[in-house]
């Protein structure tokens, strides 16, 4: 599994999703969930939820939801893959990222993020493997309303977007975030209780681009109710920091033996959609779990597999955050350690357990309080780190760190 996108993959991509922009006409997926190379243990790469058994449908920035609790299914619009109910189509196919640039802002890639997203055609990912990483910069002071900012992804599309959400205690809500880290919009699941969410990714879906919010802390490890949040990317969104209600899927989940585990990383691999959660351990390494394809919100409580464990040492302290590169061959991983951020990459042909189980590089980090969140940026060359704020320090900056040598 997760192996890099290739060339041709990623041009019939950008061919498919220009043709389907003229005229604002909606797509199908099906032509983009190609079967990938088969990995060295046998397995081969599953691709995203057939619109045959997933009910996921477009949501807009503006449709209510209705559902109460954690919600189900029934709160999507009515709508098949690529043919997103509402006001909208949120996106037929997922947009392949955009790529900075090196001499401007490392994440104002400029556009109207209040403009119908399907207009912009993005390019590929730079996807040769970064061997040098510059020194973290900061953007701006991580924004007022998150004070216990617990999670970071980047749009796939809206331009140099990142979304972002708090801990535990915090309503049923998220928020959009620009390059200079002020909050452009403010994004509510009504009628969802936020227990203890955790982590936030972006990744493919049958509707298009997908929003993933785990909820999925267990500090007493006593809870019987994990659940993920799924929600169609809106095409369009505020600019001016103002509230929209969006549908979802809530698609519980429980671990083998009914064991119980705290979780805050969810990892969404960038071309097949397949879900991984990292448990947050202390004195043992962390065990990496696999939510098997297809994620649905209408086929009870799913139970996770256990894959690998992840080859990073305790001392080096507990998981609080992941990400896929957009490319799908390596991931980053964030630990409470003051210098607890490390790259772990694959080559082609390896398998996903090798991937889990390669050596961590440990890569620079900004001086953060309490280290929490971490994404690569929409073009993968460069990634962005947050803390939450801690009573008695000061405000912590959201910081950028951009690749200086492939």
């Amino acid at each position: 599994m997760l192996h890099s996108v290739k060339r041709g993959q990623v041009h019939l991509a950008l061919g498919l999703f220009i043709g389907c922009t003229v005229g604002f006409l909606a797509c199908s997926v099906p032509s983009l969930r190609t079967r990938f190379d088969a990995s060295s243990d046998g397995g081969a790469d599953r691709p995203i939820d057939s619109p045959e058994t997933s009910h996921s449908g477009g949501a807009t920035g503006s449709v209510d939801s209705s559902a109460g609790g954690r919600g189900d299914s029934s709160s999507m619009p009515d709508g098949g893959p690529g043919n997103g109910g509402g006001g909208g189509d949120a996106g037929s196919q997922p947009d392949a990222p955009s790529r900075a640039d090196a001499g401007g802002d490392a994440r104002d890639l400029g556009g109207d993020t209040s403009s119908d997203a399907s207009r912009e055609v993005l390019p590929a990912p730079n996807c040769a493997a970064c061997t040098g990483w510059g020194t973290p910069v900061a953007e701006g002071p991580s924004p007022a309303a998150l004070v216990e900012l617990s999670g970071l992804a980047a749009s796939r599309l809206h331009p140099g977007i990142l979304y972002a959400h708090n801990d535990s205690g915090d309503s049923a809500r998220f928020f959009a975030i620009n390059a200079q880290a002020q909050v452009t919009a403010e994004i509510h699941l009504n009628g969802v209780t936020a227990v203890d969410w955790e982590d936030i990714s972006v990744g493919p879906c049958p509707s298009g681009s997908c929003i993933y919010i785990g909820d999925t802390g267990d500090n007493k490890l006593d809870r019987d109710d994990y659940v993920i949040y799924r929600i169609a990317e809106p095409p369009t969104l505020p600019s001016n920091g103002s509230v929209i209600s969006v549908s979802f899927e809530a698609i519980p989940y429980a671990f083998p033996g009914a064991a119980h585990y705290n979780v805050e990383s969810l990892l969404v691999h960038p071309t097949t959609g397949q879900l991984f959660v990292i448990t947050k351990d202390s004195g043992i390494p962390a065990s990496v779990y696999e939510l098997p394809l297809p994620l649905r919100a209408d086929a009870g409580t799913a139970t996770m597999t256990l894959v690998a464990t992840l080859a990073l040492s305790p001392l080096e302290g507990a998981v609080t955050d992941g990400a896929f590169h957009p490319c799908g061959d390596r991931i980053l991983i964030r630990t409470t350690g003051a210098t607890g951020l490390f790259e772990l990459s694959r080559t082609a042909g390896q398998s996903l357990s090798t991937l889990f189980s390669a050596t961590p590089v440990r890569v620079p980090v900004a001086n953060e309080p309490q280290g929490e969140a971490v994404t690569y940026t929409v073009d993968g060359s460069h990634y962005v780190t947050a803390s939450e704020t801690v009573s008695d320090s000061a405000v912590p900056a959201i910081s950028i760190v951009s690749c200086t040598t492939n």
